[in-house]
Protein backbone atom coordinates (compact mmCIF):
# COMPACT_ATOMS: atom_id res chain seq x y z
CA UNK A 1 0.00 0.00 0.00
CA UNK A 2 1.69 3.17 -0.56
CA UNK A 3 2.12 5.92 1.20
CA UNK A 4 3.25 8.99 -0.53
CA UNK A 5 2.43 11.79 2.28
CA UNK A 6 4.94 11.87 4.81
CA UNK A 7 4.78 14.16 8.62
CA UNK A 8 8.11 14.89 10.57
CA UNK A 9 7.63 16.02 14.16
CA UNK A 10 10.20 17.87 15.36
CA UNK A 11 11.88 16.97 19.19
CA UNK A 12 10.41 19.55 21.94
CA UNK A 13 9.42 19.85 25.44
CA UNK A 14 6.27 18.90 27.00
CA UNK A 15 4.75 21.94 27.66
CA UNK A 16 2.73 20.89 31.04
CA UNK A 17 1.80 17.92 33.23
CA UNK A 18 -1.17 17.42 31.23
CA UNK A 19 -1.82 17.50 27.81
CA UNK A 20 -5.35 17.12 25.75
CA UNK A 21 -5.76 18.18 22.26
CA UNK A 22 -8.30 16.73 19.86
CA UNK A 23 -6.75 18.17 15.91
CA UNK A 24 -6.93 18.20 12.41
CA UNK A 25 -3.97 19.81 11.80
CA UNK A 26 -1.01 17.48 11.07
CA UNK A 27 1.61 19.82 12.07
CA UNK A 28 -0.22 20.67 15.43
CA UNK A 29 -0.22 16.42 15.75
CA UNK A 30 3.31 16.27 14.86
CA UNK A 31 4.34 18.86 17.06
CA UNK A 32 2.77 17.77 20.50
CA UNK A 33 2.95 13.73 19.78
CA UNK A 34 6.54 14.56 19.60
CA UNK A 35 6.60 16.64 22.77
CA UNK A 36 5.07 13.86 24.57
CA UNK A 37 6.58 10.85 23.63
CA UNK A 38 9.24 10.92 20.51
CA UNK A 39 10.22 12.94 17.46
CA UNK A 40 8.53 10.80 14.70
CA UNK A 41 7.30 10.37 10.95
CA UNK A 42 3.79 9.66 10.41
CA UNK A 43 3.38 8.46 6.51
CA UNK A 44 -0.53 8.72 5.45
CA UNK A 45 -2.54 6.30 3.55
CA UNK A 46 -2.35 7.77 -0.30
CA UNK A 47 -6.70 7.73 -0.12
CA UNK A 48 -6.48 9.85 3.05
CA UNK A 49 -8.59 13.13 2.51
CA UNK A 50 -9.03 14.48 6.36
CA UNK A 51 -6.75 13.70 9.37
CA UNK A 52 -7.68 13.67 12.89
CA UNK A 53 -5.47 12.58 15.84
CA UNK A 54 -6.55 12.90 19.74
CA UNK A 55 -4.19 12.54 22.68
CA UNK A 56 -4.41 13.07 26.33
CA UNK A 57 -1.49 12.98 27.97
CA UNK A 58 0.15 12.64 31.73
CA UNK A 59 3.54 13.58 32.57
CA UNK A 60 4.56 12.76 36.16
CA UNK A 61 8.36 12.88 37.88
CA UNK A 62 9.61 8.98 36.27
CA UNK A 63 6.84 8.51 33.34
CA UNK A 64 4.60 9.82 30.68
CA UNK A 65 0.96 7.89 30.01
CA UNK A 66 -0.74 9.03 27.14
CA UNK A 67 -4.11 7.74 25.30
CA UNK A 68 -3.77 8.11 21.46
CA UNK A 69 -6.03 7.93 18.62
CA UNK A 70 -5.79 8.92 14.92
CA UNK A 71 -9.04 8.82 12.69
CA UNK A 72 -7.92 7.26 9.57
CA UNK A 73 -5.06 4.33 8.66
CA UNK A 74 -1.41 5.74 8.77
CA UNK A 75 2.15 4.29 10.22
CA UNK A 76 4.19 6.02 12.66
CA UNK A 77 8.12 5.88 12.67
CA UNK A 78 9.94 6.89 15.20
CA UNK A 79 13.96 6.79 15.27
CA UNK A 80 16.05 4.71 18.32
CA UNK A 81 14.75 6.33 21.64
CA UNK A 82 17.96 6.57 23.08
CA UNK A 83 17.22 6.71 26.67
CA UNK A 84 13.71 5.45 27.15
CA UNK A 85 11.38 2.46 26.67
CA UNK A 86 8.41 2.64 25.40
CA UNK A 87 5.40 0.14 26.58
CA UNK A 88 2.03 -0.09 24.23
CA UNK A 89 -1.36 -2.08 24.55
CA UNK A 90 -4.71 -0.84 23.28
CA UNK A 91 -7.69 0.27 25.48
CA UNK A 92 -9.89 -0.69 22.45
CA UNK A 93 -9.43 -2.04 18.86
CA UNK A 94 -5.48 -3.03 17.91
CA UNK A 95 -1.75 -1.95 15.84
CA UNK A 96 0.68 -3.48 14.98
CA UNK A 97 3.76 -2.16 16.78
CA UNK A 98 7.34 -3.22 15.37
CA UNK A 99 11.04 -2.86 16.49
CA UNK A 100 13.85 -4.92 15.57
CA UNK A 101 12.38 -6.57 12.83
CA UNK A 102 9.42 -8.41 15.02
CA UNK A 103 6.03 -7.11 14.94
CA UNK A 104 3.62 -7.25 17.42
CA UNK A 105 -0.38 -7.19 17.42
CA UNK A 106 -1.57 -5.09 20.53
CA UNK A 107 -4.74 -5.15 21.88
CA UNK A 108 -6.37 -5.21 25.36
CA UNK A 109 -4.73 -8.73 26.32
CA UNK A 110 -1.05 -8.13 24.38
CA UNK A 111 1.42 -5.19 24.69
CA UNK A 112 4.71 -4.34 22.84
CA UNK A 113 7.78 -3.30 24.98
CA UNK A 114 10.17 -1.45 22.65
CA UNK A 115 14.09 -0.75 24.07
CA UNK A 116 15.60 2.39 22.71
CA UNK A 117 18.81 0.59 19.92
CA UNK A 118 16.03 0.35 17.00
CA UNK A 119 13.63 2.11 15.05
CA UNK A 120 10.00 1.57 16.37
CA UNK A 121 6.91 1.41 14.14
CA UNK A 122 3.58 1.61 14.29
CA UNK A 123 0.46 1.04 11.88
CA UNK A 124 -3.43 0.66 12.17
CA UNK A 125 -6.64 2.99 12.89
CA UNK A 126 -8.32 1.56 9.34
CA UNK A 127 -10.60 0.81 12.16
CA UNK A 128 -11.18 2.56 15.31
CA UNK A 129 -8.54 2.14 18.30
CA UNK A 130 -7.01 3.70 21.08
CA UNK A 131 -3.78 3.39 22.06
CA UNK A 132 -2.34 3.11 25.81
CA UNK A 133 1.22 4.18 25.97
CA UNK A 134 4.08 4.41 28.20
CA UNK A 135 6.98 6.52 28.26
CA UNK A 136 9.94 5.22 31.02
CA UNK A 137 13.40 6.61 30.88
CA UNK A 138 15.69 4.04 31.00
CA UNK A 139 17.71 5.65 34.18
CA UNK A 140 14.34 5.26 35.82
CA UNK A 141 13.82 1.57 35.41
CA UNK A 142 17.53 1.12 36.15
CA UNK A 143 17.17 2.34 39.14
CA UNK A 144 13.95 0.98 40.41
CA UNK A 145 15.80 -2.30 39.65
CA UNK A 146 18.48 -1.42 41.85
CA UNK A 147 16.16 -0.97 44.56
CA UNK A 148 14.49 -4.20 44.05
CA UNK A 149 17.78 -6.12 43.78
CA UNK A 150 20.28 -3.87 45.80
CA UNK A 151 22.41 -3.71 42.93
CA UNK A 152 22.08 -2.24 38.97
CA UNK A 153 21.85 -4.30 35.97
CA UNK A 154 24.96 -5.79 34.75
CA UNK A 155 23.78 -4.81 31.16
CA UNK A 156 20.93 -2.72 29.49
CA UNK A 157 17.73 -4.51 30.29
CA UNK A 158 16.36 -6.15 27.45
CA UNK A 159 12.53 -7.36 27.32
CA UNK A 160 11.38 -9.56 25.56
CA UNK A 161 9.05 -7.45 23.65
CA UNK A 162 5.80 -9.15 24.05
CA UNK A 163 3.87 -8.65 26.86
CA UNK A 164 0.87 -11.39 27.81
CA UNK A 165 -1.42 -9.04 29.65
CA UNK A 166 -3.84 -12.12 30.63
CA UNK A 167 -1.32 -13.55 32.68
CA UNK A 168 -1.79 -13.21 36.47
CA UNK A 169 1.11 -10.60 36.72
CA UNK A 170 0.42 -9.33 33.23
CA UNK A 171 -3.50 -8.67 34.89
CA UNK A 172 -2.02 -7.11 37.88
CA UNK A 173 0.17 -4.67 35.72
CA UNK A 174 -2.31 -3.32 33.60
CA UNK A 175 -4.62 -2.80 36.65
CA UNK A 176 -2.09 -0.57 37.77
CA UNK A 177 -2.11 1.78 34.61
CA UNK A 178 -5.39 1.52 34.24
CA UNK A 179 -5.66 3.27 37.60
CA UNK A 180 -2.92 6.08 36.40
CA UNK A 181 -5.01 6.48 33.55
CA UNK A 182 -8.37 7.19 35.30
CA UNK A 183 -6.43 9.94 37.19
CA UNK A 184 -5.24 11.59 33.90
CA UNK A 185 -8.94 11.59 32.98
CA UNK A 186 -10.19 12.71 36.13
CA UNK A 187 -7.19 15.84 35.80
CA UNK A 188 -8.41 16.39 32.07
CA UNK A 189 -12.25 16.78 33.36
CA UNK A 190 -13.87 20.08 33.15
CA UNK A 191 -13.53 21.78 36.11
CA UNK A 192 -10.91 19.48 37.54
CA UNK A 193 -7.60 21.21 38.70
CA UNK A 194 -4.51 21.51 36.22
CA UNK A 195 -3.20 18.57 37.05
CA UNK A 196 -3.35 15.39 38.91
CA UNK A 197 -2.27 15.90 42.55
CA UNK A 198 1.62 14.02 42.90
CA UNK A 199 0.78 12.54 45.91
CA UNK A 200 -1.28 10.70 43.97
CA UNK A 201 0.69 9.82 41.07
CA UNK A 202 4.23 9.25 42.64
CA UNK A 203 3.04 5.75 44.04
CA UNK A 204 0.99 5.02 41.30
CA UNK A 205 3.63 5.89 38.89
CA UNK A 206 5.98 3.62 41.32
CA UNK A 207 3.75 0.52 41.19
CA UNK A 208 3.32 0.64 37.29
CA UNK A 209 7.57 0.70 37.16
CA UNK A 210 8.01 -1.85 39.45
CA UNK A 211 5.04 -3.66 38.30
CA UNK A 212 6.93 -3.82 34.41
CA UNK A 213 9.91 -5.19 35.76
CA UNK A 214 8.38 -7.75 38.24
CA UNK A 215 5.80 -9.09 35.59
CA UNK A 216 7.24 -8.61 32.19
CA UNK A 217 9.84 -11.08 30.78
CA UNK A 218 13.63 -9.73 30.82
CA UNK A 219 17.33 -10.73 30.28
CA UNK A 220 17.34 -10.24 33.40
CA UNK A 221 13.87 -11.58 35.23
CA UNK A 222 15.86 -14.26 37.43
CA UNK A 223 17.53 -11.90 39.84
CA UNK A 224 13.57 -10.96 40.56
CA UNK A 225 12.15 -14.06 40.42
CA UNK A 226 11.32 -15.08 44.23
CA UNK A 227 11.04 -18.76 44.94
CA UNK A 228 8.04 -20.64 43.62
CA UNK A 229 4.78 -20.67 44.90
CA UNK A 230 3.78 -24.41 45.95
CA UNK A 231 0.69 -25.71 43.53
CA UNK A 232 -2.68 -26.49 45.40
CA UNK A 233 -2.90 -29.69 46.66
CA UNK A 234 -4.03 -32.31 44.08
CA UNK A 235 -7.57 -32.56 44.54
CA UNK A 236 -7.82 -28.95 44.15
CA UNK A 237 -6.03 -28.88 41.04
CA UNK A 238 -8.51 -32.04 39.84
CA UNK A 239 -11.49 -29.79 40.37
CA UNK A 240 -10.03 -27.05 38.62
CA UNK A 241 -9.25 -28.64 35.95
CA UNK A 242 -13.01 -30.53 35.86
CA UNK A 243 -14.36 -26.72 36.01
CA UNK A 244 -12.24 -25.67 33.42
CA UNK A 245 -13.27 -29.07 30.75
CA UNK A 246 -17.13 -28.77 31.78
CA UNK A 247 -17.44 -25.04 32.09
CA UNK A 248 -19.85 -24.92 29.34
CA UNK A 249 -22.11 -27.25 30.76
CA UNK A 250 -24.46 -27.10 33.82
CA UNK A 251 -22.56 -28.04 37.19
CA UNK A 252 -22.67 -28.65 40.72
CA UNK A 253 -19.86 -28.27 43.50
CA UNK A 254 -20.94 -31.57 44.10
CA UNK A 255 -20.22 -33.10 40.48
CA UNK A 256 -16.45 -31.15 41.43
CA UNK A 257 -15.90 -32.86 44.57
CA UNK A 258 -16.65 -36.14 43.33
CA UNK A 259 -13.96 -35.17 40.52
CA UNK A 260 -11.42 -33.89 43.34
CA UNK A 261 -12.45 -37.13 45.41
CA UNK A 262 -13.34 -35.66 48.20
CA UNK A 263 -15.98 -33.99 49.94
CA UNK A 264 -18.19 -30.92 49.13
CA UNK A 265 -17.29 -29.01 52.76
CA UNK A 266 -13.38 -30.47 52.17
CA UNK A 267 -13.31 -29.06 48.65
CA UNK A 268 -14.74 -25.46 49.76
CA UNK A 269 -12.41 -25.10 52.19
CA UNK A 270 -9.55 -26.14 50.14
CA UNK A 271 -10.98 -23.69 47.80
CA UNK A 272 -11.22 -21.03 50.13
CA UNK A 273 -7.38 -21.90 51.53
CA UNK A 274 -5.82 -22.12 48.52
CA UNK A 275 -7.17 -19.99 45.79
CA UNK A 276 -8.80 -17.32 48.01
CA UNK A 277 -12.21 -18.09 46.38
CA UNK A 278 -15.46 -20.70 45.97
CA UNK A 279 -15.93 -23.19 44.03
CA UNK A 280 -19.10 -21.26 42.28
CA UNK A 281 -17.06 -18.14 42.22
CA UNK A 282 -14.16 -19.62 40.46
CA UNK A 283 -16.56 -21.21 38.03
CA UNK A 284 -18.05 -18.04 37.14
CA UNK A 285 -14.86 -16.73 37.16
CA UNK A 286 -13.59 -19.58 33.86
CA UNK A 287 -16.97 -19.09 32.31
CA UNK A 288 -16.90 -15.14 32.30
CA UNK A 289 -13.54 -15.61 30.53
CA UNK A 290 -14.51 -17.78 28.17
CA UNK A 291 -17.30 -15.84 27.11
CA UNK A 292 -15.02 -12.32 27.02
CA UNK A 293 -12.80 -14.50 24.79
CA UNK A 294 -15.56 -15.79 22.45
CA UNK A 295 -17.04 -12.12 22.23
CA UNK A 296 -13.58 -10.06 21.16
CA UNK A 297 -13.00 -12.78 18.77
CA UNK A 298 -16.16 -11.68 17.30
CA UNK A 299 -16.57 -14.54 14.76
CA UNK A 300 -19.44 -14.07 12.14
CA UNK A 301 -23.20 -14.58 13.14
CA UNK A 302 -21.81 -14.62 17.25
CA UNK A 303 -24.44 -12.65 19.19
CA UNK A 304 -23.95 -11.90 22.91
CA UNK A 305 -27.34 -13.82 24.25
CA UNK A 306 -25.68 -17.30 22.19
CA UNK A 307 -22.40 -16.84 23.88
CA UNK A 308 -23.74 -16.40 27.21
CA UNK A 309 -25.92 -19.60 27.18
CA UNK A 310 -23.23 -21.52 25.79
CA UNK A 311 -21.21 -20.36 28.76
CA UNK A 312 -24.05 -21.24 31.21
CA UNK A 313 -25.12 -18.03 31.86
CA UNK A 314 -29.17 -18.39 31.38
CA UNK A 315 -30.20 -14.60 32.30
CA UNK A 316 -28.55 -11.74 30.15
CA UNK A 317 -29.17 -9.26 32.75
CA UNK A 318 -27.05 -11.06 35.38
CA UNK A 319 -24.96 -11.90 32.73
CA UNK A 320 -24.51 -8.49 31.63
CA UNK A 321 -24.03 -7.57 35.71
CA UNK A 322 -21.15 -9.91 36.39
CA UNK A 323 -18.97 -9.15 33.13
CA UNK A 324 -19.26 -5.62 33.90
CA UNK A 325 -17.96 -6.25 37.58
CA UNK A 326 -15.51 -8.32 36.29
CA UNK A 327 -14.33 -6.03 33.21
CA UNK A 328 -15.78 -2.73 33.36
CA UNK A 329 -17.27 -3.29 30.33
CA UNK A 330 -20.42 -4.60 28.30
CA UNK A 331 -20.71 -7.95 26.60
CA UNK A 332 -22.15 -5.88 23.32
CA UNK A 333 -19.24 -3.45 23.30
CA UNK A 334 -16.52 -5.83 23.36
CA UNK A 335 -18.40 -7.97 20.91
CA UNK A 336 -18.96 -4.47 18.75
CA UNK A 337 -15.10 -3.47 18.62
CA UNK A 338 -14.30 -7.09 17.43
CA UNK A 339 -16.07 -5.96 14.34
Amino acid sequence: MPYPRELASIPGALPSQTVSIDTSDPDQAMSVGGDVYHPHRIRLDARTRTFRMGLKALHVPDLTLGLLEYGQHLQVHTPPLQDSYQINFTAFGSVTMGYGGRAVQTNQRRAAIHGFTEETTMEGWAQPARVVGLKIPRAVLDREFELLTSTPPSSPIQFEGDFDLDSPGGRAWRSSVQSLAQGLAQGLAPGSAATPHPLLTAPLAQAVIRGLLLAAPHNHSGLLDPAPAPGPPAPIADALEFLRANAGRPLSVAEAAVAAGVSVRTLQVGFRQHLGTTPVAELRRIRLEGARQELAAGRPGTTVADVARRWGFHHAGRFAIHFAQAYGDSPSRVLARSR
